[in-house]
C-alpha cells in the first residue's frame, strides 16, 4: 500500500483572511497555463442546475472550463479546501486584469506577500459567479489557470458523479433534500469553518476527529496531533516514511507520510487511507491545530460512486459503489473495496 501512496501535495492559506487550502501534485513537467479559447415539511426547492463533465488529471483532481471576463474557456480546479477563489498570475497578467491589494500568505514552509487581481466576472456555462478579487499563485505551482473556492460554493451545493466524471452545481437553500437518493448513502452533519465544512462524526481508534473534504487534494494531509495518535496505536502496520509537501509558493517542505489502518466516518469504515503529515499553519488558522484533523483528499472521494457537498445545509452525503452496503458491514480500502465485518 505504501507504494501506492502520491509522494506531494500542497496547501496554503491567507494569514489576512480565513484559510485558503488545496493540495496539489508537483508534476515533472508541470502543464502551461491553457491560452484563450429534507425536511417534509420544507418548501418545494427551485434550482437552476449546472451540469458539466469534468477531466480528471493524474492526481484525480476536477478541473471545469470557466470563462474570465468573457474569454477563455480555461481550467480552474474545483477545490472545497479553498477559502478563496485563485487566478494564475500568468493569466492574469495575459489578460490584463486589474492588480489589487498584496497579500499576505503563510504556506506549510513558511510566509510570502503575493498579489491579487479584480476578476470582472466567473462564468461556467450558464452559471454566473460573483465579481472577486482573487490571490495570484504561478500557474506551475497551482497546475491549473485558478482554483473555484468555496467563495463561489458557500451558497450552492455540488454533486460530484465519479460514474459519469460530471459535477452539478445547483442553486440551493436550506431544507432542501438531498440529491442522492440510494438506501446505502451515507449522510454526515458538519460543522462551517471559514466556509469549509468540517464532518461531525469521525473517529480514529474510537477519538474523534475533524476531517475537511478537499476537493483539491491529491491524496489525504494529517495535522501534527492526528500523527501522534496514529503513531500511539501500535496495530497500524504501515510504517511513517520521510515526503515532500509542496507549498503554493513552490517551496519544498519535509514531511511524514504512512497509511492508517481504520477511520470511521458515520458508521462508514475507510481502511488503508495514504496520510502525509505536515506542522501546517492552515490547521491554525482553522483552529485545528490542538486536535486530531484530517483533510479528506481525492484519493478517498474517488472511491464512492457519487459525493455530495452541500454547503447551505452543512451535509455532506457519499453513495456507496456496488458491492459496498453499511448493512453488510463491508469497508471501504483506499486500493479498493475489502470485506470485512
Amino acid at each position: 500500500m505504501t507504494q501506492a501512496i502520491q509522494r506531494s501535495v500542497l496547501f496554503a492559506l491567507l494569514l489576512a483572511a480565513p484559510a485558503l487550502i488545496g493540495a496539489t501534485p508537483a508534476p515533472a513537467d508541470p502543464p502551461p497555463v491553457p491560452a484563450p479559447a429534507g425536511e417534509a415539511v420544507a418548501p418545494p426547492v427551485t434550482v437552476v442546475p449546472f451540469i458539466q463533465p469534468f477531466d480528471l488529471d493524474a492526481s484525480r483532481r476536477m478541473s471545469v472550463k470557466v470563462m474570465v471576463g468573457g474569454k477563455g474557456p480555461f481550467s480552474f480546479l474545483v477545490d472545497t479546501g479553498a477559502e478563496r477563489t485563485v487566478i494564475a498570475r500568468e493569466l492574469a497578467q495575459r489578460l490584463g486584469l486589474a492588480e489589487g491589494a498584496k497579500l499576505r500568505l503563510a504556506t506549510i514552509g513558511g510566509a510570502a506577500t503575493v498579489p491579487s487581481y479584480r476578476v470582472a466576472a466567473l462564468q461556467m456555462s450558464n452559471l454566473h459567479l460573483a465579481s472577486v478579487e482573487a490571490p495570484a499563485f504561478f500557474g506551475r505551482h497551482i497546475g491549473a489557470a485558478g482554483l473555484i473556492g468555496v467563495d463561489m460554493l458557500e451558497e450552492r451545493r455540488v454533486l460530484i458523479d465519479f460514474r459519469k466524471e460530471s459535477m452539478q452545481i445547483l442553486e440551493t437553500r436550506r431544507r432542501a433534500p438531498s440529491l442522492i437518493k440510494d438506501d446505502d448513502a451515507i449522510v454526515v452533519t458538519a460543522r462551517n469553518s471559514a466556509g469549509r465544512l468540517i464532518l461531525s462524526d469521525a473517529r480514529l481508534n474510537g477519538k474523534r476527529i475533524d476531517v475537511i473534504v478537499d476537493t483539491g487534494a491529491q491524496t489525504s494531509v494529517g495535522n501534527m496531533a492526528l500523527q501522534r495518535l496514529v503513531a500511539s496505536k501500535r496495530a497500524n502496520r504501515f510504517p511513517f516514511e520521510p515526503t515532500i509537501l509542496d507549498a503554493i509558493t513552490g517551496e519544498a517542505v519535509p514531511a511524514t507520510r504512512t497509511a492508517i489502518k481504520r477511520i470511521v466516518i458515520n458508521g462508514m469504515d475507510v481502511n488503508d487511507l495514504p496520510v502525509s503529515f505536515a506542522d501546517g499553519q492552515a490547521f491554525r488558522v482553522l483552529g485545528l491545530h490542538e486536535r486530531p484533523a484530517l483533510l479528506l483528499g481525492m484519493d478517498s472521494l474517488s472511491l464512492f460512486d457519487r459525493v455530495e457537498i452541500d454547503f447551505p445545509n452543512k451535509r455532506v452525503v457519499f453513495d456507496l459503489p456496488d458491492g459496498a452496503h453499511r448493512e453488510s458491514g463491508q469497508r471501504f480500502a483506499a486500493n479498493g473495496i475489502a470485506a470485512g465485518g
